[in-house]
């Protein structure tokens, strides 16, 4: 029997739970700080990519297809193109900072890997309009709750950053093929390993500025305003780096945040401040997600540059960070209702189970009736929390027997009162 396309997943039911409760954390932080969910076509226009995304995306990860209209198409291979689409077409209209989320599938056709597959679900959460640390400080705050609402803590998870504009004025070469290839290999340092990192620079850099990548990779957060002074960076880069860091420790959140120069990222739109949250685990060391500022991307689609900063999250990494620490444990604890059937009082628990569903209550019945333990037996695997059982005298007494399936208690409740009853035991076990 087949099996799903390769790199992609089927989500049974259990799957679904667990995904359902993750992106219910992550919805719940991002419309706590303001942000408005968004969404968009799986295909878009060929042309949407090009010139816009990285080279390795356009021309190696793309599903790409000419469609029955003779049209170039893709399968997005990420969100930020299409944002920038869907700004640009209402730009006049959309009051500024707008604060956007999605959480949406993509494909890329790259070798599935731990942490890698070729379709995964991403958030992508950004912040339009505004150039201000402010702006950036938010969108790192943004990313340190997303993951400290899954009950992580700073010993779990560190958000390295640094600002595009530092590399390119402290590493100056004429040929920008060399930089990139440069940006590349620090971009993939800590997966190859600094000999590794050394014996590649040597094949792109000459010995002088091999030196000054590795004098590149010394700076320190401190470091910024002397080298401002010397106009190796600009000190407006210095300066709004600093104030990004001394916002973050305004909101007692330094503990999470760590200046590394190497931070790079490998697309080309980046003009600012970028960032990647990593993962501390000694089994799961990687690279969670990243992002940066992209202020001029906006400007490719409509009349104006609109500032924007940002980041996307992978479901497959965010999925890895929390089952390796066991974290959301409720994503499979038992919930929602399961009423025993009596082939006498079926019309009547349907009735009230009817009336439970529309107080916002899961009741599901067993359709089957049949012995009384094999109702019990399926409840327990379904995962309810609660077994319902009305019989003829339960009926004649208008109760309805109510067995907590998590800790065996048993209580007969009226049936005026059992949407409450209900109600409170649910929220109690939240």
């Amino acid at each position: 029997m087949a099996g799903p396309y390769v790199g992609t997943r089927d989500f049974y039911p259990e799957d679904m739970r667990f995904r359902s409760r993750m992106f219910g954390v992550l919805r719940r932080v991002c419309e706590s700080y303001g942000y408005e969910e968004y969404s968009a076509p799986l295909l878009e226009p060929l042309s949407l990519y090009q010139s816009k995304s990285s080279e390795e995306i356009v021309g190696e990860q793309v599903y790409r297809f000419v469609d029955r209209g003779e049209r170039e198409v893709a399968i997005r291979p990420e969100m930020t193109p299409t944002l920038a689409r869907m700004v640009a077409a209402r730009a006049m209209q959309l009051v500024r900072p707008m604060r956007w989320y999605s959480i949406e599938n993509f494909m890329r056709y790259e070798r599935p890997g731990k942490g890698r597959l070729r379709e995964f679900y991403q958030l992508n959460a950004d912040l339009m309009g505004s150039v201000t640390p402010a702006a950036d400080a938010e969108i790192l705050t943004l990313l340190c709750d997303l993951l400290s609402g899954f009950g992580a803590t700073e010993k779990d998870f560190t958000i390295k950053i640094s600002d595009r504009r530092i590399f390119d004025s402290f590493v100056v070469h004429p040929d920008k093929e060399v930089k990139r290839a440069i940006g590349r290999l620090l971009d993939k340092r800590e997966k190859i390993g600094d000999a590794a990192f050394t014996e590649e620079l040597a094949k792109v850099a000459d010995a002088k500025l091999q030196a000054r990548v590795h004098d590149f990779l010394k700076i320190r957060i401190e470091d910024l305003s002397a080298l401002g002074e010397k106009g190796e960076i600009e000190p407006a880069t210095a300066a709004h780096l600093q104030e990004t860091f001394a916002l973050l420790g305004a909101q007692g959140k330094s503990a999470f945040f760590q200046f590394d120069p190497g931070i790079v990222r490998g697309f080309d739109y980046y003009t600012g401040l970028i960032f990647e949250a990593v993962d501390n685990h000694p089994d799961n060391r990687r690279a969670i997600c990243g992002g940066g500022r992209y202020d001029k991307l906006l400007g490719l689609f409509g009349k104006q540059d609109i500032a924007a900063v940002g980041f996307g999250l992978g479901d497959v990494t965010l999925e890895e960070f929390i089952r390796v620490r066991g974290l959301l444990p409720n994503a499979g604890e038992k919930s929602g209702c399961y009423w025993i059937l009596f082939p006498e009082t079926c019309a009547q628990s349907l009735s009230i189970a009817s009336v439970l569903r529309s107080k916002g209550l899961l009741v599901e019945t067993s359709l089957e009736g049949g012995k009384i333990g094999k109702q019990f037996e399926t409840a327990d695997k379904k995962g309810r929390r609660f077994a319902l059982l009305q019989g003829s005298e339960e009926v004649a007494k208008k109760i309805v027997r109510v067995k907590d399936l998590a800790s065996a208690a048993q209580t007969d409740v009226p049936e005026k009162e059992l949407a409450d009853f209900l109600l409170a035991a649910s929220l109690g076990a939240q």
